[in-house]
């Protein structure tokens, strides 16, 4: 690869943050890559919570809203059906970056201004939120430890999310695709070496769209692309 080229520098790795195949999937990208920056789909606030000894705990829903606290239950019950924490991966991409001696760059949106946004959201759709993330909670529980049923069309259940929620997927998804794209930019500007990004797959169309958008612009070549879908 020539390092000047920025569209052959840079590889995003899509991953589900609660399945044991994408943890596998970031280490062994970013030993066979050897980056000398990885990008994470983190702020710095929840880096330091995957950190927390105590991050089994998960809080009281008055100090982050009751709608956080449901998606990060729904998300906490998902995971123990594979026996994955949610963001294992990311702690992994950490762990292999220092072996490569990579620089490690978070490149989320801060947390406490996504919590602001999501309270922000239109009753009636906080109450639809709230009332599916139950009906799934109360689903997970029947399912035991067995594993999620796989699913192959991303883009459509991304399109139905969208329109079921568009709110929420304004703020999780759409604002953020827009912002990692941005950062990811600026590690391009200033870094030399190859980059390695590890996004949760629901983020990886929207970043590549904008960043795709930049290259047509400046006449590069589409960027390097690898990412799985295992859940």
């Amino acid at each position: 690869m020539e390092q000047d080229n920025a569209s052959q520098r840079l590889t995003i790795v899509g991953t589900t943050h609660i399945d044991k195949f994408s943890i596998e999937r970031v280490r062994r990208t970013i030993a066979d890559t050897r980056p000398s920056v990885v990008a994470l789909e983190l702020c710095e606030e929840r880096l330091g919570a995957l950190r927390d000894k105590e991050r089994d705990e998960l809080g009281s829903p008055l100090r982050s809203g009751l709608l956080p606290w449901l998606l990060t239950l729904l998300e906490r019950a998902a995971g123990s059906l594979t026996d994955v924490f949610p963001g294992s991966e990311m702690l992994e991409a950490v762990k292999e970056a220092e072996k490569v001696e990579a620089q490690v760059v978070l490149i989320d949106r801060p947390i406490g201004l996504i919590l602001q946004d999501l309270r922000r959201i239109p009753l009636a759709e906080r109450v639809k939120i709230g009332i599916d993330i139950l009906v799934a909670l109360f689903t997970i529980a029947g399912k035991g430890r067995r594993r999620l049923p796989a699913t192959a069309d991303l883009d459509k259940l991304m399109r139905e999310f969208n329109t079921k929620y568009p709110t929420l997927s304004r703020i999780l998804v759409r604002e953020r695709d827009r912002y990692m794209a941005d950062r990811l930019r600026e590690i391009l500007r200033w870094s030399a070496g190859k980059i390695v990004a590890v996004v949760g797959l629901g983020h990886v169309k929207g970043i590549l769209q904008h960043l795709v958008r930049c290259d047509q612009s400046s006449g590069r070549e589409q960027l390097s692309l690898k990412y799985e879908w295992t859940l």
